[in-house]
């Protein structure tokens, strides 16, 4: 058990040093950048917080990738749908760098992996791919809700135990799955669909179809750019600490918590994005188990 626990505070402290050092690297990568081929990124919304190095390169991204929208956009007013096209071809790059910068995306690295040695590893040794996995999870409890991946991952430690590869991998499947909705998702996720929509327009010469297409995305970056500490994000915040006070009891703390949590979801229910107010009900509704929770 001591080796263990050893094991986990190294993990943390790498896991810690990495992100310290990774988000002054990326944000100093995008200032190296020169000002004409100001290239791109995009994402959105709710569940963990932005740490500031991120929150600079996020909004950096933002813009960015407004700027290759609007000079598609301004090929498609020149009828020039392949100068257009060559335009949104530029937006992938950074999309990729975006979600591979995430800490949620570590997790699913490390989730790949033991997945990936279930194929020709024993059980005992895909076993300890299960901590750093734990771990990371542990270190974003606070920001993101991990309940169900915790679940999921005790479960699949349980099948090693028992020499289950096959239910093992499934568990593991279901921790990546658990983990796909952060802050970032909502818009990023509206944003590539229309953008794709344009190509497929661009490529089939209708030019206003495609034009109306990239202002729908054009508004996808935008919530972009003022959602990273956004209402869902403040919502589930105050949620998770309402679990963890009720859990210990401190359920004067956790019904502050749950006013708090309520009049950010209200401010979300108000948003013009259809994906924001969807989330935002699902919120009210753990919200409301909640109260019924401390009301007992």
């Amino acid at each position: 058990m001591k080796m263990i626990t050893t094991y986990r505070n190294k993990i943390l402290l790498f896991a810690v040093v990495g992100v310290l050092v990774a988000g002054p690297v990326m944000a100093k990568e995008a200032s190296q950048t020169p000002a004409p081929d100001i290239t791109e990124e995009i994402s959105v919304i709710p569940a963990r917080i932005v740490i500031p190095e991120e929150r600079t390169v996020l909004a950096r991204a933002a813009a960015r990738i407004l700027r290759h929208i609007a000079d598609a956009r301004g090929e498609i007013y020149e009828k020039k749908p392949k100068a257009a096209l060559e335009e949104l071809k530029k937006i992938d790059k950074q999309v990729h760098i975006i979600n591979a910068g995430r800490p949620v995306a570590v997790i699913k690295d490390h989730v790949w992996v033991a997945k990936k040695h279930l194929d020709y590893e024993n059980s005992t040794e895909v076993a300890a791919d299960l901590i750093p996995i734990y771990t990371d999870l542990t270190t974003l409890e606070d920001f993101v809700p991990v309940e169900q991946a915790k679940k999921h991952l005790d479960q699949a430690g349980e099948h090693l135990k028992k020499g289950n590869k096959q239910a093992a991998k499934e568990e593991l499947a279901a921790v990546d799955e658990a983990l796909t909705y952060t802050e970032v998702d909502l818009p990023l996720a509206e944003t590539e669909h229309q953008v794709a929509l344009a190509r497929k327009f661009l490529a089939q010469n209708k030019l206003q179809d495609a034009d109306k297409a990239l202002k729908a995305a054009e508004d996808g970056v935008q919530v972009l750019s003022v959602g990273v500490e956004g209402p869902l994000v403040q919502a589930q915040r105050s949620l998770q600490r309402a679990r963890k006070n009720h859990a210990v009891r401190k359920d004067a703390a956790a019904r502050a918590d749950l006013e708090n949590a309520s009049a950010w979801i209200d401010r979300a229910q108000q948003s013009s994005d259809k994906g924001i107010r969807a989330k935002a009900v699902e919120l009210g509704n753990s919200l409301k188990k909640m109260e019924k929770q401390l009301k007992k």
